[in-house]
């Protein structure tokens, strides 16, 4: 084994996994531990630094660790690292600079990006969209996220939101309020708890999504079309997106994609009806990673993306124009 050791981890609200990563992609070392959410800031970011030091431990003798990647609840600044906005689910984890604090207490380099984001690049690197550098991810959960690579790079936006398939409105979900605040979004028809409320407003008793999933193979009719309307109204929004994007393939994941057949015949019609006639036919396909693989995703970010310390030179001053006015004007498994 030869080449630098990169660390990776993944900040949830229930666990903080990571992994020792070796330059061809293998895991060396896997930690997993609650994430003390209720404990605040201080003592997730303990937790975090706590378990990164027991993996760099793991370095084999003359492989140097030189790089770090974590993946995290919320959206993230990635221009310096710092969690813009997280929900309940991580208390005061808002504002947090995450970069800095692992860079100071580490000495290493680290890059910081959104979950969803770091699944998408395990995905890439990896698993379902390996050999490809374009393509879509959507996990369907609790709610509805999402990731887009172009050109083997990840599109996060100015404010570190892009992807965010979620909130892409979709006909379906118009006068549904969204847990943005918002109405017409796709999270308020397609999510997982989408279909609960719409089964149990259908007259069906308060189900999960894998029961309601049981009931619709059973014949159950409210479930069928709970399930129907949900993965139609995703394959809408993806087809909307795969006309725009040009992926590869689509990456779909999460619990609600194990739904089966009434949730996924559904999501390919809506998605062959929006997608432009060239692009009918893009692979939708499961995601192929499991163990770690949201902290594998962020080790690979690292990995192709940070320079190790000894690499990393200060930013040159920028010089100002000779003359005002020569300054640049403001502008105005395939499923």
């Amino acid at each position: 084994m030869t080449g630098p050791l990169h660390l990776g981890a993944d900040i949830g609200g229930t666990k903080i996994e990571g992994v020792l990563v070796a330059a061809d992609g293998t895991v060396l070392a896997h930690h997993r531990v609650p994430t003390p959410a209720r404990e605040g800031r201080d003592a997730v970011l303990g937790a975090l630094l706590t378990l990164l030091a027991e993996l760099r431990g793991h370095a084999p003798a003359g492989l140097p660790v030189v790089g770090v990647g974590l993946g995290t609840h919320g959206v993230v600044s990635h221009h310096d690292g710092v969690v813009t906005l997280a929900s309940g689910a991580l208390p005061g984890w808002t504002g947090t600079p995450l970069r800095r604090a692992v860079e100071e207490e580490l000495g290493l380099p680290v890059v910081v990006d959104n979950d969803v984001n770091v699944l998408a690049y395990a995905e890439m690197a990896f698993g379902a969209g390996q050999g490809h550098q374009d393509l879509l991810f959507v996990t369907v959960g609790t709610g509805v996220g999402g990731a887009v690579i172009t050109d083997g790079r990840l599109l996060r936006g100015e404010h570190g939101s892009g992807g965010e398939l979620g909130h892409a409105p979709v006909a379906a979900a118009a006068g549904l309020p969204c847990s943005c605040g918002a109405e017409g979004h796709l999270d308020a028809v397609a999510s997982g708890t989408a279909i609960a409320r719409a089964y149990t407003a259908a007259g069906g008793a308060e189900l999960s999504t894998s029961q309601i999933a049981r009931r619709a193979a059973e014949g159950d009719p409210r479930a069928q079309t709970a399930l129907a309307v949900a993965g139609s109204a995703l394959g809408e929004a993806v087809g909307g997106l795969v006309s725009v994007l040009d992926p590869a393939l689509v990456v779909i994941g999460g619990g609600v994609a194990s739904c089966g057949d009434h949730w996924w015949e559904p999501l390919r019609r809506g998605v062959r009806a929006a997608a432009l006639p060239l692009l009918r036919d893009v692979p939708l396909r499961r995601p192929r990673l499991t163990r770690a693989a949201a902290a594998r995703g962020a080790a690979a970010l690292a990995a192709r993306t940070l320079l190790p310390p000894s690499s990393r030179q200060a930013p040159a001053t920028p010089r100002a124009p000779a003359r005002p006015e020569a300054a640049e004007s403001p502008g105005t498994a395939e499923a």
